[in-house]
């Protein structure tokens, strides 16, 4: 008995428990249902499979019919362009003015008045306050039906708070829609406030908000292009929104005409200034290019977007203020629409612009009289690393040639740049000062892209 007792405090352990022991043993595996089980799946395989191949092969024509009918029907996509000013395309004061044509007048029966009596006659007219409105309503016409083409450009940016809480981050600026392609619309801006956003919404005048896609910058300007595909369009805002008629702003006759100024002049949306163009023959020389300068008597913000018109309602500038100078901080100014016309033209569709890296402009009438200087485009500039660099052109060569095209003005070597791609490899013709005569060198130079 001791001894039972002994082997069941030993069995007990410390605790003075006793527990049951079981032994789970593996269930047999049955290999003649597991065989029968692989053979079924594998046949249910090949039937589904020769299923689906008899399915796809019946029903194939028909799915390739409708998609070939589908690509017909796609219209196909027509790049953005521009025709070249001319000289013909010059516009005077007076034209700019929407008139309707008069009948004729036989003068014969009028008398021929004195200068006197002209004088008197003009003394006795007297305007009132409601003529005086009249000419603003007139204006305020103009601009309203500018207005459809015009923009307002949202770029979002998503942010997270201290609390993990994402909130939209956004700003402001105006655009116009510059070009269309048939389907899509494509909008010029700056891209200043767009870098690094989530998306971008558009809102066109009558309220309707869409998203729109970034196509190209232009380094040299600081614009951007947008574009909205016609799918995001419903049928009533495409029969609001208008396409902007580009007028021309490189002539002289520009200077003392009204203009209006409309998109963010006065750096609100919507808002509207008049005012009068008081010059467009400055230069500002960029990269391979230049732009003119068009200056109004428009008192503005300095962060001023949109876009200049005449009284024709065509958008004849870009407003831009950062050229302004120190004391003419707060007028409104820009770029003129003429030189602007091959830069939305490349942004719309996308297309490498080619890069020589100068900057440059005609050679001075002086210096051709003085010192016997060739007729070209001076070199100002050359960029670091750039092909011109590369190919050994220094400030103060005048390059007569470029690609086989004769250089005879800064405005010859931009239209030969335009007649060339990137990767193009051409052959200019320079003269470097040398003591006090000129030396000519023929320099080949392979083209970047922008």
């Amino acid at each position: 008995m001791d001894n039972q007792a002994d082997n069941s405090n030993k069995e007990a352990g410390e605790g003075g428990y006793v527990f049951t022991r079981e032994e789970i043993k593996k269930r047999p595996i049955n290999k003649h249902k597991l065989a029968r089980n692989t053979l079924l799946a594998a046949v249910s395989a090949v039937v589904f499979g020769l299923v689906a191949c008899v399915t796809f092969a019946l029903l194939s024509p028909f799915i390739m019919a409708r998609l070939n009918k589908d690509e017909e029907t796609r219209p196909p996509v027509i790049s953005v362009s521009f025709p070249e000013d001319t000289v013909e395309d010059e516009m005077s004061p007076e034209d700019m003015i929407v008139s309707h044509p008069e009948p004729e007048i036989d003068y014969s029966q009028f008398e021929l008045l004195e200068e006197e009596q002209i004088r008197e006659i003009l003394a006795s007219v007297k305007y009132s306050v409601n003529d005086y409105q009249d000419l603003y309503r007139s204006l305020a016409a103009i601009a309203s039906e500018a207005q459809k083409f015009m923009v307002r450009v949202t770029p979002v940016k998503q942010s997270t708070d201290w609390f993990s809480n994402i909130t939209p981050s956004t700003s402001e600026l105006s655009g116009f829609i510059a070009a269309d392609n048939g389907t899509d619309y494509f909008i010029l801006t700056y891209d200043n406030k767009l870098t690094d956003a989530d998306s971008i919404l558009v809102s066109f005048s009558n309220g309707v908000s869409v998203e729109a896609d970034l196509v190209k910058k232009d380094k040299n300007t600081g614009l951007c292009v947008l574009m909205v595909t016609g799918d995001r369009i419903n049928e009533v805002t495409a029969g609001y929104i208008s396409v902007a008629t580009l007028g021309t702003s490189g002539f002289m006759s520009q200077v003392g005409a009204p203009v209006i100024a409309i998109g963010s002049p006065a750096g609100t949306y919507g808002s509207i200034n008049y005012g009068i163009v008081t010059s467009n023959s400055k230069h500002l020389n960029v990269t391979d290019y230049y732009y003119k300068h068009m200056t109004t008597d428009i008192y503005g913000s300095q962060n001023a977007t949109g876009v200049f018109i005449n009284l024709k309602g065509e958008v004849i500038g870009v407003i831009d203020t950062k050229f302004n100078s120190g004391d003419t901080k707060n007028l409104v100014s820009g770029l003129g629409i003429t030189e602007l016309k091959k830069t939305i033209e490349n942004l719309s569709n996308n297309r490498e612009i080619p890069y020589f890296g100068i900057t440059g402009d005609d050679v001075p009438a002086s210096a051709v009289a003085a010192y016997g200087a060739p007729e070209g485009a001076i070199v100002t500039e050359v960029s670091m690393d750039s092909p011109a660099m590369s190919a050994g052109v220094q400030s103060g060569d005048i390059i007569v040639e470029f690609g086989g095209i004769q250089v005879g003005r800064f405005t010859d070597f931009i239209g030969a740049m335009k007649s060339m791609s990137g990767g193009d490899t051409i052959t200019l013709k320079v003269y470097r000062p040398v003591r006090d005569s000129y030396k000519e060198l023929v320099l080949e130079a392979e083209l970047g892209t922008n």
